[in-house]
């Protein structure tokens, strides 16, 4: 997904994911960020001098392609990692009428009754996304035309946001 290192979040988003009972999920999550984190500290990464420094074109050491390689191949691992999670599509969560997904971001959909105290003006189905998209819109009453409704009203974000493009 897009160019963003993933260890920035791991610990929050590790958390949020062990708070919805997605215990696996957070357990990948820190792995995978543990293998980045170990082949950065085996490879000592550090930028090539241009070549116009030091006379010539420096050939880099079998070292630093094997961290290269490595680095490579995380990468990798997390863009399947997160094109899986974008396939798994609506996934309940154990609390009662809520479901959840990631595209570029985590997204709730859940069912809320009518509370104008709260917000909830309809009984129905409600979206919230990441910061800057929704954030508590209603969708439908019925959870079948809520789902279909929410995709439409993310693909619709990614566009406008960019987000779409990979």
């Amino acid at each position: 997904m897009n160019n963003r290192s993933v260890g920035v979040e791991i610990d929050a988003t590790a958390k949020w994911l062990e708070e919805r009972g997605m215990v696996g999920a957070a357990g990948l999550l820190r792995r995978v960020a543990r293998q980045r984190d170990d082949a950065v500290r085996q490879l000592g990464l550090r930028p090539a001098p241009p070549a116009h420094q030091g006379g010539g074109v420096e050939r880099p050491a079998p070292r630093d392609l094997d961290a290269a390689a490595e680095a490579a191949m995380l990468r990798t691992d997390v863009a399947r990692l997160q094109a899986l999670a974008e396939r798994a599509g609506w996934v309940p969560d154990p609390a009662a009428k809520r479901l959840w997904r990631w595209r570029d971001g985590w997204w709730e959909l859940s069912h809320r009754r009518k509370n104008p105290k709260d917000g909830y003006h309809d009984t129905g189905w409600y979206l919230w996304g990441p910061v800057g998209s929704y954030d508590g819109e209603w969708v439908d009453r019925h959870k079948a035309p809520a789902m279909a409704e929410a995709e439409r009203l993310i693909t619709a974000h990614r566009a406008a946001t960019g987000g779409g493009q990979r």
